[in-house]
């Protein structure tokens, strides 16, 4: 390990540990676990009941782990050596960010938590602030999560959010898939379709167009993405707690960290409105003659809109379809 590391002198090849500050809250150590991995290590009491779900990321391994003496401990393991020193300051914030819990669980969810918003980073995440257009796209599929939320309840509404994954779909349901475009109200009543796969049929699925308007405004109008994002956070704190490592994944997925500065933008968000693309709804999709690719078109509403629906037409659909269950 390099010595100007907190690693530097451990033991390699057994679990070898230094504790990090006699005077925190909670018993945190950096240590040197198989191999030469790098990693911090959280001592508890007991093992939680029931153990958290932890993630599988890329270039980091979370687990629970019985020592001999019954000595429990979490701990947060680096795979990739290369990425030691972002490591270290993921470390640092991770302790941070659980020194402020009263309780023992609630300092491990919080550990948790934040190496969530960290994994993207680690597998060479964006490092500047999302574009305007981006926040906007961003923003426009958050109301759409914000009402499936509210009607299919909040593990459906988050499993079937694939866009930050960069799915085909937005959303993407077991009999129903939902494609979010943004726009400007002030612009020509089109949305952009930016390739021939976005409205192209999916196998076994309904496929439906929703469409929202998102403004930048001044102060003191709108909301910032912070503020929306917040918004969420708080939402899901109040019905599902454990949803919001997957809330904070689907995030850093879209390329949001909350500690970039999105104070400059402010936006006001329109309600939705649904589109069902059938089989005559007025649209290039693949397959595309041969040597044709990388298609985009500008939509017309108006054409769309033999198509609409009501919102509560598709919320119905969709609850009868069972959501992602």
């Amino acid at each position: 390990m390099p010595n100007d590391t907190p690693w530097f002198g451990l033991e390699a090849g057994k679990v070898d540990t230094r504790r990090v500050d006699a005077l925190a809250r909670w018993n945190w150590f950096w240590a040197v676990l198989s191999r030469t991995d790098a990693a911090l290590v959280l001592q508890l009491n007991e093992l939680p009941e029931p153990v958290p779900e932890l993630p599988k990321l890329k270039n980091i391994e979370m687990s629970f782990q019985t020592l001999p003496g019954g000595i429990v401990i979490f701990y947060i393991q680096l795979k990739d050596a290369a990425q030691l020193e972002l490591f270290e300051t993921l470390c640092r914030d991770v302790m941070t960010a659980a020194e402020a819990a009263i309780t023992e669980a609630e300092a491990l969810e919080r550990a948790i938590g934040r190496t969530f918003r960290w994994h993207y980073l680690l597998r060479g995440g964006k490092a500047t602030v999302l574009s305007e257009e981006a926040q906007k796209g961003l923003i426009g599929e958050i109301e759409i999560l914000k009402l499936l939320i509210t009607h299919l309840g909040v593990k459906s509404a988050l499993t079937a959010w694939t866009g930050p994954s960069g799915a085909p779909k937005d959303f993407e349901f077991r009999t129903d898939c939902i494609e979010v475009k943004a726009r400007r109200g002030a612009s020509q009543p089109f949305v952009k379709i930016t390739n021939e796969y976005q409205l192209a049929d999916v196998p076994d699925r309904f496929l439906w167009l929703a469409v929202l308007t998102v403004d930048r405004v001044e102060l003191p109008h709108g909301k910032t993405l912070a503020e929306t994002v917040c918004e969420v956070t708080e939402l899901l704190e109040n019905m599902e707690p454990s949803a919001i490592m997957g809330w904070d994944m689907h995030l850093a997925d879209a390329g949001y960290d909350e500690q970039h500065d999105y104070s400059h933008w402010r936006w006001v968000v329109s309600a939705p409105d649904f589109y069902a693309v059938a089989s005559n709804f007025p649209r290039i999709s693949a397959p595309v003659p041969l040597g044709v690719s990388n298609v985009s078109y500008a939509l017309s509403l108006s054409a769309c809109a033999p198509f609409q629906i009501m919102s509560e037409v598709l919320l119905a659909k969709l609850i009868e379809g069972g959501g992602d269950e």
